[in-house]
């Protein structure tokens, strides 16, 4: 993206007036209520000839009554008027729009076609950019430019790319749960004009935007796309989630944005060839971004599995090693000082490690996992949270503050291993029962700035993931770091 794009984009994104056309109350004000909701700072102007009012702002018959210039407008009319009111959006110097209504070629219609092939006709002879039709848009904590009236404003350093605005809304309540924030959140729809990879450019010059995450359906120019993506994987983390690989969600992708899916195979390949990280789910999308910002880069695949159980120890063992993990036996050294703290009875201390009744004590389980953390045969260390067996042991002993503190003590170890020793701690937290203490567990895991996932799987296959990519970029400036 050269310097006067970049200039461009940004103008838009930081829009300091915007038209919401179509605002209407049989949609409740929805487009109105999410910039204000937001607590956007700049000029919104209802345009609807029906209606005098909307939510205290006076509404608009057109375009042409605003006095005073407009930056973007927000397009919820029908689809057979969507031209004539870009007419007046270019008419008006507007320097961006989102075409919110759907009803476009991907309904497989010749009609929707044709109202395709003039809407696009016309905006390439025009200086105005446009995300759709068939999209959500833009959405940026920064500037508080909002597409949905109940997020809550939570800036950071996730820039998030989707053709889908279902996902893209999806994504940013999930890293929000996650307890980490976004930039700026980009959903393209049809992909008309705005492409996926100006915007993937885009995100690569933004500073606020330390990762960038895509869910994809297809692309209209998949060469350029491929150029993005390898320019940009070398100098942030980029996480790709390409979706209707089966002859059926290619169907399905037609439906939904007219897209060019194509095969699995050749979208594979691309991917592969453009160095970013793959993942293949919702959750492994949100777990390796997280991951990217929460990990330092793994040194190696030498993994340490830590459970409170034999049986667990057994399972995450066949998982890791599956991946293409290595469980080493931990060095004579810290066998040693581990039997001097861990009871004996039922427990491997070589890796797995499973510390059986030894685990619900908080300060041989703080200094178990801390000699574990510092041998040299290990490069990054998985543990298994167990809430339903720490809570059990706080209403067994009666002990109120027990789960919080030792919870605590667990997160305190991770960070020393993380930020001191530089290796990568995960921890699962499976849905076993207890499922309000559970929840609590994970989000104090959150709070305390660790990774998580809900199985060893997935916690397996996300560092994987940061494995594999920082072994295709080893110039890669972690975001963790900076």
């Amino acid at each position: 993206m050269d310097d006067k794009t970049y200039k461009r984009f940004d103008e838009f994104i930081h829009a300091r007036s915007v038209a919401l056309i179509g605002t209407s109350p049989s949609s409740n004000f929805y487009w109105l209520r999410s910039f204000l909701n937001f607590g956007f700072k700049g000029k919104l102007y209802p345009v609807n000839p029906k209606i005098d009012e909307a939510l205290g702002l006076k509404c608009y018959r057109s375009l042409s009554e605003i006095p005073g210039p407009v930056d973007y407008a927000i397009v919820r009319v029908p689809a057979k008027i969507v031209s004539s009111v870009l007419d007046e959006c270019i008419a008006k110097d507007i320097k961006c729009a989102t075409i919110f209504t759907s009803g476009f070629s991907e309904l497989g219609t010749e009609e929707g076609e044709r109202r395709e092939a003039e809407i696009t006709t016309k905006i390439r002879a025009s200086q105005m950019r446009v995300f759709g039709p068939n999209c959500m848009g833009l959405c940026c904590p920064e500037t508080r430019f909002s597409f949905r009236p109940d997020l809550r404003l939570n800036p950071g350093p996730i820039g998030f790319i989707a053709q889908s605005g279902g996902k893209a809304i999806d994504t940013y309540l999930a890293i929000e749960e996650a307890g980490e924030g976004s930039s700026k959140f980009f959903s393209f729809g049809n992909e008309i004009d705005i492409s996926s990879h100006e915007l993937v450019e885009y995100l690569a010059r933004d500073s606020h935007t330390k990762v960038i995450g895509m869910y994809l359906e297809g692309a209209r120019d998949g060469q350029k796309l491929r150029e993005a993506l390898a320019n940009t994987a070398p100098k942030k983390p980029v996480v790709v989630w390409k979706a209707g690989n089966t002859t059926e969600g290619a169907r399905a992708v037609a439906s939904h944005s007219a897209a060019l899916a194509g095969s699995a195979k050749v979208w594979d390949g691309l991917l592969h060839q453009t160095g970013v990280a793959m993942v293949h789910s919702f959750e492994h999308l949100i777990d390796t971004m997280v991951a990217f910002l929460r990990c330092p880069p793994p040194k190696g695949n030498r993994v340490a599995f830590i459970a409170i159980s034999g049986g667990a120890g057994v399972v995450g063992t066949d998982l890791l090693v599956s991946q293409g993990f290595k469980l080493p036996t931990l060095t004579k050294e810290k066998v040693k000082a581990l039997s001097k703290i861990v009871q004996g009875v039922g427990t491997n201390i070589r890796n797995p490690i499973d510390l059986a009744s030894s685990y619900f004590y908080p300060d041989v389980a703080s200094n178990a996992l801390r000699l574990v953390a510092e041998d040299d045969n290990i490069d990054a260390i998985i543990l298994e949270a167990a809430p339903h067996y720490i809570e059990f042991m706080a209403r067994h002993l009666d002990m109120k503050n027990y789960t919080n503190e030792y919870w605590q003590i667990i997160i305190d170890v991770a960070n020393y291993c993380m930020r001191i020793l530089h290796k990568p701690f995960l921890v699962a937290v499976p849905a076993i029962g207890f499922a309000e203490e559970n929840l609590a567990a994970r989000r104090q895991f959150r709070e305390g700035g660790l990774p998580i996932s809900f199985t060893t799987a997935d916690a397996a296959q996300t560092l994987r993931t940061l494995i594999t990519y920082y072994q295709r970029h080893p110039s890669l400036i972690s975001p963790f770091e900076t």
